[in-house]
């Protein structure tokens, strides 16, 4: 465990609380507790940056903002402090359009899920199952490209995402592998969803970016997370921490494992027992 830590960071679905669920107290406490002493407080989600994000923290009705939010996977970065914004380079129309028609034998006849996000661009493909309720949880309105790849390529943006059932997402992986792995990568998110985004582009590249603006040393950081597009940001902080309902391979990848699962307050409890408590910084 880190002696002094100087920020933390952390995914938010299945981490720091269920898919759009409320933000366990201990954990709230714990992140209250944190910033008293001059910790800073980050979220760092495969989801772009909007007004959603910037306001998470009233949402799950905690005392102050967050000091950083890392977005799109490390794709985007915002510093509260200094104002600073980033972003990757969007994925072009030419390319995307070469990507679908691609995958469209694979798509087709699966009735894969498929959407884009970033630049403002909600196209999708067979509306249905996770896809249809994220949709419900984001509050947006998808537009329905399925067969129209033109229509859905009609505006950059900054991932593709496929939704499908596990055998089809190897599938899918296989061939991002074959045919594109020279500049993209497959990333899984939750099960059965595969993310194609930029192969240089990752969570742990995006903490780095935010810790060299800030001058904070990696070592000094600590991050949560429960999945695949966790584990470079878990791996390049100082200390990397697995929720207990993560993923194996996260698990294996991360310096240690909650007690706890993300709904249990997992995040706020490890950060209690293992730092707070010891440091005398907890009260009751």
């Amino acid at each position: 465990m880190i002696e002094n830590i100087k920020a933390v960071a952390a995914d938010i679905d299945m981490t720091l609380s269920a898919k759009g669920g409320d933000l366990p107290e201990v954990t709230k406490k714990a992140f209250r507790i944190l910033q008293d002493h001059g910790v800073q407080i980050g979220l760092a989600t495969g989801r772009e940056l909007n007004e959603r994000l910037y306001t998470q923290w009233e949402f799950w009705h905690m005392d102050r903002p967050f000091d950083f939010l890392v977005g799109m996977n490390g794709g985007q970065l915002w510093d509260k402090e200094h104002g600073n914004f980033w972003n990757m380079e969007l994925m072009q129309p030419e390319t995307m359009k070469e990507i679908l028609t691609d995958m469209m034998d694979i798509i087709e006849p699966y009735e894969v899920s498929v959407n884009v996000e970033g630049g403002g661009n909600h196209g999708a493909m067979y509306i249905k199952g996770e896809l249809f309720e994220s949709m419900k949880r984001r509050g947006w309105v998808f537009e329905d490209y399925t067969g129209d790849i033109d229509g859905f390529c009609k505006k950059p943006c900054f991932k593709i995402l496929f939704r499908t059932t596990p055998e089809v997402e190897k599938m899918i992986r296989q061939r991002i592998a074959e045919r594109w792995s020279d500049r993209f990568q497959a990333v899984g998110t939750f099960p059965g969803t595969v993310e194609m985004i930029e192969k240089s582009i990752n969570k742990g590249s995006g903490l780095a970016r935010y810790a060299e603006m800030n001058h904070i040393d990696m070592k000094d950081i600590i991050a949560f997370g429960d999945n695949e597009n966790d584990d470079p940001m878990m791996i390049q902080a100082g200390w990397g921490v697995c929720l207990l309902n993560g993923a194996q391979k996260s698990k294996d990848c991360a310096d240690d494992v909650t007690e706890q699962e993300c709904e249990e307050g997992g995040v706020g409890c490890y950060l209690r027992d293992h730092y707070l408590i010891p440091k005398g910084l907890w009260e009751e």
